[in-house]
């Protein structure tokens, strides 16, 4: 009876043993496998770290400053090529102007819109480049804003149209998309730009007929009432005559000798134009 006993005391607490084991073993599989989940998930997402600072370095180093020879480059050729015009840095001098709060009619401050914040100007030299009045969306985007070369319009005179007006440019702006350009392209341009004195008053100046007019000037007047240089390939512009009361002009004629329009520069040097009948443009 006793052996029996014995017996079947070993019996049970070999069963116990087996079962701790078997419950040891379970839970030591159970935590290494834990162990590889934790460590393989955070090597993933060590990898995701590096992906995003990878991610992050290339975003800042694709990022240009705004406010660089280079970028003023890609937006004056962007914006003068999208209007048609012909971008040459051989015969162009480019002045950068932050024109912010600046007031888009000069000649009739008290009824003229104002620039919006952050609002920069490209001017040409001379005048018959072109300019270029626009805002940076930061994106490969710029909005640009129609405003004139010049204000000889005598509507601009008037208050109610100057203040309509210079409202209407500014909140119709057209967005242009920036093209890219190779470095040799850029370095073409970086050397004719630079900054403005700092007196803001570039597009003033820039509009500015002052002057006496001379058989010299007479058609630097008119090509920057035009905002371009002269068609010749278009247009025969003849002569240049003063009048007695010192007004100049000069007509134009197609290829097939027609009269094409001409032009009236007064003393003052305001430029007005007529079309091949004569009548006012």
């Amino acid at each position: 009876m006793k052996f029996k006993y014995i017996a079947t005391v070993i019996i049970v607490a070999s069963i116990g043993l087996s079962a701790c084991d078997i419950n040891i073993n379970t839970g030591s599989d159970g935590d290494s496998n834990d162990s590889n989940k934790q460590d393989q998930n955070s090597s993933n997402n060590s990898k995701d770290e590096s992906n995003n600072d990878n991610s992050s370095s290339e975003g800042n180093s694709n990022d240009e400053s705004t406010n660089s020879p280079e970028h003023y480059a890609k937006v004056w050729i962007s914006i003068i090529e999208d209007n048609g015009g012909n971008a040459d840095s051989s015969s162009t001098e480019i002045t950068h102007v932050d024109i912010s709060g600046d007031v888009l009619n000069p000649y009739n401050k008290r009824a003229s819109a104002t620039f919006p914040n952050g609002t920069q100007a490209l001017y040409g030299t001379p005048t018959a480049a072109g300019q270029v009045i626009y805002q940076d969306n930061h994106d490969g985007t710029v909005d640009v804003y129609d405003v004139p070369s010049h204000f000889q319009d005598k509507r601009w005179d008037k208050d109610d149209y100057s203040q309509n007006e210079s409202t209407r440019i500014l909140n119709n702006p057209k967005t242009v998309k920036l093209k890219d350009f190779s470095q040799s392209e850029i370095e073409h341009w970086t050397p004719v730009i630079s900054e403005s004195d700092g007196s803001n008053d570039s597009s003033e100046n820039s509009n500015d007929n002052s002057g006496e007019v001379t058989r010299e000037n007479v058609i630097d007047k008119v090509e920057a009432y035009e905002g371009h240089s002269l068609n010749t390939s278009q247009y025969t512009y003849k002569e240049p005559e003063q009048s007695d009361n010192g007004d100049w002009g000069f007509s134009f004629t197609d290829k097939d000798d027609n009269l094409a329009g001409s032009y009236i520069v007064d003393q003052d040097g305001n430029v007005t134009k007529y079309d091949e009948d004569g009548e006012l443009e």
